[in-house]
């Protein structure tokens, strides 16, 4: 049996993890020239080192649940945090079963349900939260909600290899949550682990006992994310219960056969789910995706964001709601992943990311979720006489695999005008008349194997154009002036550092005469490659210029995935 190639990533004790090798292959041509498909190989996370922490707390993030439009009478109280460690469960159960057949890995489900007695009180002398499963329920059901809402670590998803055990990616650690089931419980001398689709089984059966829908969904979400904190400690909200009769009184206005249909499309999409979780960077990468719009230019960029941050720091961080709404409604099929961010307190570290220029790109998260996020997805231009635009320069640089280009650039934005063809490599020359035949489209997905060979996943996003992505959204409101904001509208640095990046990517190889006006320009110039010695006021934008870009390359070189 043929087994994933893997690497360990060394480092701190409890902090290392398993990467498992795989590629995406892009269709670069739809014409006769027979340009080959470019490859690009990539690592997800496999395992990791140690469970993530999550503790309850009455200041977490949607404490109180602020509803949905739409989907009244669903979604009454909050458990959020008994969702959550269900879904965390499902999760590293399917990541058992899906490497089991591996014959390099030594895959199990340890489970040690806990005994039948009441939790003990929690440390600050809290009450156990006791969460009633409803009269229906056998004793290995509330068994399983037993085990999975436990202090004790009761339950583990592992995996050996090269003698090192691992945690599934999703693995959690409850610490002192106080939480236990009311139902009875016969003694039982021994029980097995339930298989992903019971446990899925049996969440469905919760979500219909207490009408929840979203609060579901943002709590599969929440998980997804646990590779992506990279074992940093989470608080989640404390339960807050229906009591029988508002349970009742809500019966009529809900469809159970809405939520097993949930579920059900979340088992479904439980493998792309976890392929996503995998690929941390490609997470951060959906929600820079929020901002970036195909038809900016990199010089524009400061104008186009500007306004965006005005009214996102105007918005009370203790709203965080309001923060994912906002969001939401520029991009509505990536609200789920902002409302999840929300609940982990991830949004603040991103957004200042975004905001000082250090946006995520990821290709294949953009092809599987069907979300843009660079222009060299863009179509190429047809070449009308001797020039070329500047991002259709770029798309055959990339595809072509040019010297200095054969990875995709890190900056979004495209690049302003045009170059003169005379100017172009060799290669951009070669294929230039041809242009418009040529693209940049997923076609599949390549899990490596040890024996050299592949699991190939033809699977792909959503296929959405990208003028419907940026205008659908977009809702009509009152138009705010400057003076509302407490914000530096005027500020050039975003598309400074936008500018900078593109063009260092485009023009790694030397810039030809024809552009003197852009190499000499303090925006690129950090260098000093003008003949003329610039005064004070350009010297010292220079200065800033080169030390916003070591941020940039530090900040990229410490990035895990």
């Amino acid at each position: 049996m043929s087994s994933f190639a893997c690497e360990e990533k060394p480092a701190a004790p409890g902090k290392g993890g398993l990467l498992v090798n795989g590629r995406s292959t892009w269709r670069t041509s739809k014409g006769i020239c027979d340009l080959p498909p470019t490859v690009l190989p990539k690592q997800l996370l496999l395992a990791v080192g140690s469970r993530l922490s999550v503790r309850l707390s009455e200041d977490a993030p949607l404490a109180e649940w602020p509803g949905v439009k739409g989907l009244e009478g669903y979604d009454n109280g909050n458990y959020l945090a008994v969702l959550y460690f269900a879904w965390a469960y499902i999760l590293s159960a399917r990541c058992v079963e899906l490497l089991s057949p591996s014959a390099d890995h030594e895959s199990q489900m340890d489970y040690d349900a806990p005994g039948i007695s009441s939790a003990a009180p929690q440390p600050d002398e809290r009450p156990a939260i006791q969460i009633d499963l409803g009269e229906e329920v056998s004793t290995e059901e509330a068994l399983w909600w037993r085990t999975i809402l436990s202090s004790d670590d009761c339950w583990g998803a592992t995996t050996k290899y090269n003698g090192q055990v691992y945690f599934s990616p999703w693995s959690v650690s409850a610490k002192d949550v106080g939480l236990t089931v009311s139902s009875k419980l016969s003694v039982v001398s021994e029980s097995s682990p339930p298989s992903s689709v019971v446990a899925l089984g049996y969440l469905t059966r919760f979500c219909e006992h207490y009408r929840l829908y979203a609060q579901c969904s943002v709590a599969l979400t929440e998980v997804l994310y646990i590779p992506f904190l990279w074992g940093k400690a989470i608080s989640l909200p404390f339960p807050k219960q229906l009591s029988g009769a508002e349970l009742t009184a809500s019966f009529g206005h809900v469809s159970l056969t809405t939520i097993n249909d949930l579920l059900e499309t979340h088992k479904e999409l439980l493998p792309k789910y976890m392929t996503l979780s995998s690929n941390p960077w490609g997470l951060r990468s959906l929600l820079c995706s929020t901002f970036f719009n195909p038809n900016i230019e990199c010089n524009l960029v400061s104008a186009w964001l500007n306004p965006a941050f005005a009214v996102l720091n105007s918005i009370s961080p203790t709203n965080p709601a309001s923060i994912a709404a906002l969001l939401s409604k520029r991009q509505p099929q990536l609200g789920i992943l902002w409302l999840g961010a929300v609940c982990l307190n991830v949004v603040k570290p991103v957004l200042r990311d975004i905001h000082i220029g250090m946006v995520a790109l990821d290709l294949p998260a953009s092809a599987w979720t069907g979300v843009p996020q660079t222009f060299l997805t863009s179509q190429t231009q047809h070449v009308n006489g001797e020039s070329i635009r500047r991002d259709d320069e770029c798309r055959l640089l990339f595809i072509t695999a040019a010297e200095g280009h054969d990875r995709p650039p890190i900056w979004p934005w495209k690049p302003f005008g045009a170059t003169q063809l005379c100017d172009t490599e060799l290669t951009v020359r070669e294929h230039a008349q041809c242009a418009a035949t040529h693209c940049l489209e997923y076609q599949s997905w390549e899990w490596l194997l040890s024996n050299d060979g592949a699991i190939q996943d033809f699977g792909k996003g959503d296929k959405r154009q990208i003028d419907d992505q940026t205008s659908s959204s977009t809702t009509k409101r009152e138009s705010a002036t400057p003076r509302h904001f407490n914000y530096d509208l005027l500020s050039q640095s975003l598309s400074e550092v936008a500018t900078r990046g593109i063009f260092q990517w485009l023009r790694s190889t030397g810039y030809p005469p024809n552009e003197r006006s852009i190499y000499q320009h303090s925006w690129i110039d950090i260098d000093g490659t003008d003949d003329e010695e610039p005064d004070d006021a350009e010297s010292e934008l220079g200065r800033e210029c080169s030390a916003k870009e070591q941020k940039v390359e530090s900040w990229l070189d410490g990035i895990d995935y």
